[in-house]
């Protein structure tokens, strides 16, 4: 009887389930199509230059579906920047104006299905890289008041560049910080220095700025750029030695001020350097060589003053010269100071005309020597300086050098160069010879005059002649002059690059080695950027 019973449960418990279970069998399904993304052989990781265009091309589609029912959205995010919408189209196409960094940004593609409301995404990392390598930088202006910056990136300026690669990018500062720099620009300078910052300086007769170098963002400008506001922002001079305390320094309003890169919490130039016997000064011009303190000439009491890293400047103790001294330091008082450049053997060239006291500005007509300094170090004795008396060497009988403009020279050669407006001549310092061996050529325009001269100091190659008459290629550092012109006429400025021969220290000869560069405005200031 209890067997009966449990089939009967069983057979009732059966009749119950089959009578839930529904035959859906019958119903209808509908398949959605996937929304197809196809990049081909393309990666999801991008590499772009700030302020280029990045594309990117992927075939979508849904199969049963219009194109015109599919809606697109591209947006980028990362690095501190919210989600920002590129574009709307299938295939990207947008200027990417963010800043470079060493993390790749994140781009989100969506694809909407408007019919189903259906999402597909694609992911892809863009890594944005600044433009604005190693090169060429120029100070430029158009109209006399306001003045920017422009870079060229290429053979002769940049590493790793072929001829063909050569490259042009106007009036970055402005592009950047959208305004030009208010006055003409009178010394630039770019300086990096390891994990300790990066800087490019640019002084006017009225005003600072501080940029970065790697992607040309403002940093900060006159008084911001001071611990102490000096108010007068009026540069006569710039520079960097990365190998006597890695200082920057700028003089302004006739005073020396100095930044120190390792003090990473505060990059700001400090209060001015105070001279050593506490005397009053006014420095036009400074140097800063490599591998020694620098050299300041201090107009006002016509004296070599030596930039002591951050301490002070220094003044030379008479007494302690030797009694067959080529000069004293302290007495050049009759003369004002044309330029400050580094020569073979650590020299120092000081290039020194007399002056018109009542203007102190050169005398027409006055007198040009070449001062010679030891660029050394003098740890035993306090009372010497890096600038003791080398030599003086007397210019005048020279040609043309009254009406020299620029002068400048190398430190692996004894050879100078000066520039007047329309020609630049090589001084063999051995010999004592001046022989003119550049005239700036009328085939652009006849009235085309030189706007300023400086030795390369950084990367690039260049072409020359060797001693078996055959084109030779090495580095163009310490070994290139660039030359910059400007046409009236034409209202253009140029910059040319003069390649100098390994054997005879003076400019090649062979035109097809020199390199020309167009389209600018009034270049007044240049300087190798440095990354």
């Amino acid at each position: 009887m209890k067997t009966q019973k449990i089939i009967f449960f069983l057979l009732l418990l059966t009749g119950l389930l089959y009578s839930c279970y529904e035959d859906k069998s019958s119903l209808n399904y509908t398949l959605i199509n996937p929304i197809n993304i196809e990049l081909g052989d393309e990666s999801t990781y991008y590499s772009v230059f700030a302020y280029d265009t990045l594309e990117i091309k992927p075939i979508v589609y849904k199969e049963g579906v219009d194109d015109a029912d599919l809606s697109y959205r591209w947006t980028i995010s990362g690095n501190y920047i919210p989600p920002t919408l590129l574009d709307t189209t299938m295939t990207l196409k947008a200027r990417i104006d963010l800043q470079p960094q060493s993390i790749a940004y994140n781009l989100l593609y969506e694809v909407l299905d408007k019919t189903t409301g259906i999402v597909q995404e694609q992911t892809f990392k863009v890594k944005v890289e600044t433009p604005f390598g190693p090169g060429l930088v120029i100070s430029e202006t158009e109209d006399d008041k306001t003045s920017d910056i422009s870079l060229i990136r290429a053979y002769n300026f940049s590493s790793g560049f072929k001829k063909d690669q050569d490259t042009t990018m106007r009036n970055l500062f402005s592009l950047v910080n959208k305004r030009k720099i208010a006055g003409v620009g009178t010394a630039i300078l770019s300086t990096t220095y390891g994990v300790y910052g990066r800087y490019m300086t640019i002084g006017t007769r009225t005003s600072i700025d501080r940029i970065d170098p790697f992607d040309y963002s403002y940093i900060d400008g006159n008084g911001d750029s001071f611990m102490i506001d000096p108010k007068d922002y009026n540069v006569t001079s710039l520079g960097f030695s990365s190998n006597a305390g890695c200082i920057e320094t700028i003089v302004i309003g006739g005073k020396l001020y100095t930044h120190y890169y390792q003090t990473q919490a505060i990059h700001k130039f400090s209060y001015y350097l105070l001279t050593s016997d506490m005397s009053d000064y006014q420095v036009g011009l400074s140097t800063q060589p490599q591998w020694a303190y620098g050299l300041c000439f201090d107009e006002m009491n016509g004296r070599f003053l030596e930039i002591n890293g951050t301490k002070y400047l220094r003044v030379m103790n008479s007494s302690k010269l030797e009694p067959d001294a080529a000069f004293d330091p302290n007495k050049l008082q009759n003369f004002t100071c044309r330029a400050m450049f580094s020569g073979k053997n650590n020299i120092g060239h000081n290039i020194l005309q007399e002056k018109d006291p009542s203007t102190g500005e050169a005398k027409p007509n006055g007198k040009i020597y070449c001062y010679d300094t030891k660029q050394a170090y003098y740890y035993a004795d306090p009372d010497l300086i890096n600038g003791m008396p080398s030599k003086i060497i007397d210019l005048n009988d020279f040609p043309d050098i009254q009406n020299a403009l620029f002068f400048t020279g190398t430190n692996n050669r004894d050879y100078i160069y000066y520039a007047t407006p329309t020609k630049v001549y090589t001084i063999d310092l051995t010999m004592h010879t001046a022989t003119p061996d550049y005239t700036v050529p009328i085939t652009e325009s006849p009235d085309e005059v030189i706007t300023s001269m400086a030795v390369w100091l950084g990367s690039g190659m260049m072409n020359y002649t060797n001693n078996r008459g055959e084109m030779a290629t090495t580095s163009s550092s310490n070994n290139m002059l660039v030359v910059t012109t400007y046409s009236p006429s034409l209202k253009e400025g140029f910059v040319r690059t003069l390649p100098i021969s390994i054997f005879t220290g003076r400019i090649e000869q062979n035109k097809d080695y020199h390199g020309l560069f167009r389209g600018f405005g009034k270049i007044t200031a240049t300087t190798p950027q440095k990354q």
